[in-house]
């Protein structure tokens, strides 16, 4: 009985931890935000010369502004909201709001799946989780063109996170469960 419950216990152990590296690396890249960003027309606006700020702008903005902020609302109010106002007349008071106005410009909703990525993305940078080698850029933008310095990374990489970081994760996870298990089974 005793090895039945190590095995059970242990068995969900690998689960869980095999569930939580999938979650990590399931963070959509820059690249396939960038797609996304590009698939929902959002560069009909946002583009050099447009009304709203490119995708290389969003982007570094995002960056720079990595930690500053207890909440991605508190951003919101801080860095777009009076921006939004001036431009399109429109008040976004929360992150959410923010998306569900921008997925109307593009006749997205707001749980749209390429929606859902550049949000992902875009809130994963918010949260510091930045590409390996990223420099922080600085606070202010300026209008001049932006030339993208290409990057060689690994899909992992691209993702913020090594695979062997997570997968050492899952390994700690693993044998906490396991020991922790073998210690119930004795007692």
């Amino acid at each position: 009985m005793r090895l039945l419950v190590l095995m059970g216990v242990s068995l969900l152990g690998v689960i869980l931890a095999s569930t939580a590296s999938l979650v990590v690396l399931s963070q959509p890249s820059e690249a396939e935000a960038k797609s996304a960003f590009e698939r929902l027309g959002c560069i009909t606006c946002h583009r050099s010369g447009g009304i709203g700020n490119s995708w290389d702008e969003i982007v570094s903005r995002y960056r720079a502004s990595a930690g500053k902020y207890d909440s991605l609302d508190e951003f919101v109010m801080a860095e777009v909201y009076q921006e939004v106002k001036s431009m399109l007349g429109v008040e976004v008071r929360s992150w959410s709001e923010l998306f569900k106005t921008m997925a109307q410009y593009s006749g997205k909703r707001p749980d749209d799946p390429d929606v859902k990525t550049v949000q992902s993305f875009l809130a994963s940078l918010l949260l510091g989780a930045q590409e390996p080698g990223a420099t922080t850029p600085p606070t202010t933008l300026t209008t001049l063109p932006q030339v993208a310095t290409p990057q060689v990374t690994t899909p992992a990489e691209e993702r913020g996170v090594s695979f062997l970081v997570v997968a050492l994760a899952a390994l700690v996870i693993v044998a906490a469960i396991v020991l922790a298990a073998f210690w119930l089974a004795r007692g």
